[in-house]
């Protein structure tokens, strides 16, 4: 077939789009709004159809999926089902995986898998916490399960609403509530089947060296953290260079890399004291620091220098006060910037102890080191603002859940069964039944409006409303036809050779490429596939959704899998070492299953 100019430049913006995802250093929603100027600009498809991906159905029922996701979080709906569970079947190891690997799955068939973790999460810690069990045997296994619940169901994952998007714009039958569920039951059985026999075996077996429980007593996080190497009592004595001298002017951190985490004057302790705070003849100060540091800043001796003592004096122990874990949440904006940056202590009053990355504690030179996704943080400060923290969206409470709104529960629960039984009838389109849902869940008081709002995954929805003129333009310019025609002449024009290449294709771009728009631009290429092949479209599309959930080679294929790998204390070659042969099988399920069902 002979393409058009339009099909060139379209093809050109698609290949430019794959690279910058590729790439890495540019967000993937300023990809999206930059192939919204490009289509619209070069002229492959009107300014007006450049933006209509914003007012999409699909985009909008992807917004107000998150906010029911977020009413069934804060009214804990997840947490009482899942501490119902685990005392119901027990806490043997293998029990436990499939326990919380089905519980996920099932969670996420109906809300947004991130919020599925979220809740899950603590709970899953607390469980290790209580039975001495490694948190690195199972929380690899809840990210999977979560992972391959979102194909149970059309709202389980943005990628199933987008081919079933794309399957309406093209003059087909959109699909139903429940048409994943043969092939997402298949793949959910065998992942949990996989991970509770040989997964368990790839598994790293934890110990002193990995991250071995979270949401520990204090005790436990100062040894897991190796604290009392880094943690001193500076007692300020007459004539010290510090006396009458703020925070900020002494510059401890800049020159000296010494953290003032907390000023004994007395009987009153400050936890977290501002730049502003001055330092007082007798003030004790709890820093953080390296031996060498604070030599060189008592040359003379004027400054008691001792360890901190982890006891039930400690700084540590108060009531008003103490250490917790958090996590940097996987969609946060936090991400790559520094806690010099963030300016962590003047927001959220508390300061970061130390990161847990790589396997290992950072304690020190904190200050500008850049935040990862999947970085757990030490923090300490006044236990009403821990609290507070972990009700930011942006963190994730590793010692314990959210506050919960319980009495709102039902509201929660009727929102989800009100969008289960409309979706499923089709009484109305999903994405009136997802509005309905959302609206449920803000009138019934699960969240406030303002939560509802910063519920919503915004560049998630950014990068959909952007790429699907891209889509869009794919194949009304003929593109799409052109790289269809391509990959049949590959398949020696078999059908089911086509589809194995189609699978192929998004597996492959899915291990650099998120999966919404790596599903946006491999979606209208199957399309045109199955249209030139006179094949029956369905079973293309939900290969390209399902393929989704298979690329679990490295963690950088999902943010789930770098939500669990600070916690877990996971390497990238633990994700390889269970993600390879665990992608084989579902590979070779989901073709089998497709193929079964979907006569091509």
């Amino acid at each position: 077939m002979t393409v058009s100019i339009n099909g060139w430049i379209t093809l050109g913006i698609l290949l430019a789009a794959l690279a910058a995802f590729a790439w890495g250093r540019l967000r993937a929603d300023v990809i999206a709004l930059s192939t919204v100027l490009a289509v619209g600009l070069s002229g492959v498809v009107t300014p007006s159809a450049a933006f209509a991906g914003f007012g999409d159905p699909t985009v909008i029922t992807i917004a107000t999926l998150f906010v029911l996701s977020a009413g069934l979080e804060r009214t804990g709906v997840a947490y009482r089902l899942a501490r119902w569970l685990i005392r119901t079947v027990g806490v043997r190891e293998v029990v436990l995986i499939v326990t919380f690997m089905a519980l996920a799955g099932i969670l996420s068939s109906v809300m947004y898998h991130m919020a599925a973790m979220a809740m899950l999460l603590p709970v899953a810690l607390a469980i290790c916490r209580e039975t001495g069990l490694s948190s690195s045997r199972l929380l690899m296994p809840l990210a999977i399960g979560a992972r391959l619940g979102g194909g149970l169901t059309l709202i389980g994952k943005p990628s199933n609403l987008i081919v079933s998007g794309l399957l309406v714009k093209a003059g087909f039958a959109p699909l139903s509530f429940f048409a994943f569920f043969p092939v997402g039951i298949a793949m959910l059985i065998v992942g949990v089947v996989f991970m509770a026999t040989y997964g368990r075996r790839l598994l790293p077996a934890g110990g002193t060296g990995q991250f071995a429980s979270s949401g520990l007593a204090w005790r436990d996080l100062h040894e897991t953290y190796k604290l009392p190497e880094r943690l001193f009592r500076l007692r300020v004595e007459a004539g010290s260079s510090l006396v009458g001298r703020t925070l900020y002017e002494a510059s401890l951190g800049d020159a000296f890399g010494i953290v003032v985490l907390a000023i004994a004057r007395g009987r009153q302790r400050i936890h977290a004291p501002s730049g502003r705070e001055d330092v007082r003849e007798g003030d004790v100060l709890l820093v953080e620091a390296r031996p060498e540091a604070l030599d060189r800043l008592n040359p003379q001796g004027s400054m008691k220098i001792e360890p901190e003592p982890g006891a039930e004096d400690g700084f540590f122990t108060e009531d008003e006060a103490g250490l917790a874990e958090v996590v940097l949440a996987p969609r946060s904006e936090l991400a790559g910037k520094s806690i010099r940056e963030l300016g962590f202590r003047a927001r959220y009053a508390l300061n970061v102890v130390a990161i847990w990355r790589d396997g290992r504690p950072h304690r020190t030179g904190l200050a500008d080191v850049p935040l990862r996704f999947g970085d757990a943080l030490l923090v300490q400060g006044p236990r009403e603002r821990i609290r507070d923290l972990g009700q930011e969206p942006d963190f994730i409470p590793l010692s314990e859940p959210r506050v919960m709104r319980t009495s709102r529960m039902v509201f929660a629960l009727a929102a989800a069964a009100a969008l289960i039984v409309l979706g499923a009838t089709g009484i109305v389109p999903i994405s009136l039944a997802a509005l309905l849902a959302a609206g449920i869940v803000v009138i019934g008081g699960c969240v406030t409006a303002d939560e509802a709002f910063r519920a919503i995954d915004w560049p998630t929805v950014i990068v959909t409303a952007g790429l699907l003129p891209l889509g869009l333009a794919l194949q009304t310019t003929g593109a799409a036809t052109a790289v269809a025609g391509g990959l049949i002449s590959l398949a020696g024009h078999g059908r089911l050779a086509a589809l194995v290449l189609i699978f192929l294709g998004q597996f492959a771009i899915g291990q650099i490429v998120p999966a919404v728009p790596a599903t946006i631009l491999m979606g209208p290429i199957a399309l045109s596939t199955a249209v030139t092949l006179g094949a029956n479209p369905v079973p293309f599309m939900i290969t390209v959704a399902g393929a989704t959930s298979a690329t679990l080679l490295t963690p950088l294929s999902h943010p789930i899998s770098l939500m669990v790998m600070g916690p877990g204390g996971y390497r990238f070659t633990d994700y390889t070492r269970v993600g390879a042969p665990l992608a084989a099988l579902l590979t070779a399920t989901l073709l089998g299953v497709v193929t079964l069902l979907w006569p091509l």
